[in-house]
């Protein structure tokens, strides 16, 4: 500003035009104030506080180690950082450590950003990181994502800044799982405080600080004031509201939320045609689909958990339930995430086959089974429910708010009094946040994820090598058979890939993640435009100045 009002003395002088010192003020005074009321609207704007509806139901866990969900990982991503991240465009990025590169194909080299500190003022260093790898990887009981990890991986400090990180075989799953799973955490903090007082204050190096929350309804955050990103993040107060599905779209349009990242298809042109809210849409790594059983009980032969596959007609659910906010699949993997298999095609509907496959395994009169359903998928599986009436497949459906379906499947899934999982069907909605085709069939069908029904020596054997080969192109041989090997052995009714909808206030802007979650990275570069320029002012001067 200095500048301009130099260069403006400079000119008048070279004119040769004397002009007196009030007029002088007359010229500058407006100028000044435009350059003042300009900065004041941007600061307003941007210590706006924001509401999020993420999810119906609070997060298990804000510990890094004890969670293995979309939900917690959420809010635990907004304060902590692992050291690298994927960009709005799904490519990784730095993080915390300022570049990397593979040495070996059991060694990556990180060189770690310099200056960075928790939010309790401990520095951030190499230490932090070999203390990280090794409280995790052999804490016990073992970290609920640990399964994502070589059980050998090990940090080596090269430096105070340079870290190595060591696996024990070649690991092809690096260095897609570093960005959500392997979050860095403050070891003096860690050590005083032991893990129930880091859950119960979470201290990381990420772009919000935890604040304070009410148990059931909220969490609050406020912005990390010594984040290594001076100008970020945008907004200042950022609160998490836990509201039930149903309340969800009626939340955003009586202005109790300013953003809801899981809006329904149906209430999608009521938010388009809001006064003041809008919608954005984009293909992520999200999917729903529902798991089969296949150690006991009907779905243990094949033909019976194909039968329900050709039973369901995919295109009436996206059409009518979805409201063609999503895309058939054929597999847990979705088109969007690296390595998928393109070659395989949904099963087609058609109920005579279906019926004829149920008659060959000894069941023309059709059965009952249990179906564990999380909340957000609801309304897909009540469709899906009726049209397995159709070939006489019952659902008895036992419908929970998210932590309660995690909880169900993940803590008594084995009974004590028996060997089995205790539900035939399991339905749910996640996101993938590896953007990596092995993910989801892990997470699925691998006999050591927490949330498996379904138990395969050999799709785990060929899970592990794909993990563990080195060549590129055998690799990928080994992925495409693993997701062969999901789809032929009919594990579960692969449904549909999501659009993921944000419904949202006009004046807030936002990036929807392609991993389908609302990243700490997502949620630091969002930020309010300034309420004169907004379409919500636009919107709103029509409706008051109609012509």
């Amino acid at each position: 500003m200095s500048f301009f009002f130099d260069s403006l003395e400079k000119k008048i002088a070279q004119s040769g035009t004397i002009l007196p010192f009030t007029l002088k003020i007359l010229i500058l005074f407006p100028l000044f104030s435009i350059f003042i009321l300009t900065f004041e609207i941007y600061a307003a704007a941007n210590s706006r506080s924001l509401r999020v509806i993420d999810s119906s139901t609070e997060p298990i866990t804000l510990h890094p180690h004890r969670s293995f969900d979309q939900y917690s990982d959420v809010i635990i991503s907004q304060v902590y950082e692992g050291l690298i991240d994927y960009d709005s465009d799904g490519r990784l990025v730095p993080r915390l450590a300022v570049r990397w590169e593979k040495l070996s194909p059991t060694r990556y080299r990180f060189w770690l950003r310099k200056g960075v500190r928790f939010h309790n003022g401990e520095p951030f260093d190499a230490r932090a990181v070999r203390f990280s790898v090794e409280r995790q990887i052999h804490r016990m009981p073992p970290a609920a994502n640990s399964v994502v990890f070589d059980p050998d991986l090990r940090a080596e400090i090269i430096d105070p800044y340079t870290v190595d990180l060591v696996t024990g075989r070649p690991d092809a799953r690096l260095p897609s799982t570093l960005p959500m799973f392997l979050m860095i955490l403050p070891p003096k903090y860690l050590t005083d405080v032991g893990d129930d007082g880091l859950e119960h204050h979470p201290i990381g190096t990420g772009p919000y600080r935890y604040r304070d929350r009410k148990r059931g309804h909220w969490i609050r955050l406020t912005a990390n004031p010594d984040y290594w990103q001076p100008d970020l993040p945008h907004i200042k107060d950022v609160t998490f509201l836990f509201v039930p599905r149903n309340q969800q779209f009626d939340a955003l349009m009586q202005g109790k939320s300013d953003l809801v990242t899981k809006l329904r298809g149906t209430d999608c042109l009521h938010v388009m045609t809001g006064p003041n809210t809008r919608v954005t849409k984009r293909h992520e790594a999200v999917a729903l689909w529902i798991s089969l059983k296949n150690t006991d009980g009907p779905f243990a032969d094949r033909r019976v958990r194909q039968a329900v596959g050709y039973a369901i007609n995919r295109e009436h659910l996206i059409e009518y339930v979805d409201k063609g906010s999503s895309a058939s699949v054929s597999i847990p993997s979705n088109s969007i995430e690296y390595g998928y298999n393109p070659d395989l095609r949904p099963y087609p509907f058609d109920l005579d086959r279906a019926r004829r496959l149920l008659s060959d395994a000894g069941y023309p009169q059709g059965f009952t089974v249990r179906a564990l359903v999380s909340e957000d998928t609801a309304d897909m599986v009540r469709a899906i429910q009726a049209q397995l009436k159709m070939v006489g497949v019952e659902m008895d459906l036992t419908i929970v708010p998210w932590e309660k379906f995690l909880r169900l499947i993940s803590d008594t899934k084995i009974l004590p009094e028996q060997t089995t999982p205790a539900w035939d069907m399991t339905a749910w909605i996640t996101a993938n946040p590896t953007l990596h085709a092995f993910f989801m069939p892990m997470a699925l069908f691998y006999s050591k994820s927490p949330y498996a029904i379904v138990s395969d020596p050999l799709f785990d054997r060929t899970y592990l090598s794909y993990v563990t080969e080195e060549n590129p192109e055998l690799r990928q041989e080994f992925l495409n058979d693993l997701q062969a090997r999901a789809f032929s052995e009919a594990y579960g009714i692969y449904i549909a890939q999501r659009v993921q909808i944000y419904g949202l206030h006009w004046d807030l802007r936002i990036e929807n993640s392609p991993t389908g979650m609302l990243t700490g990275r997502t949620l630091a570069e969002a930020y309010w435009m300034d309420k004169p320029k907004s379409l919500w002012d636009e919107r709103s001067q029509a409706k008051r100045n109609p012509r």
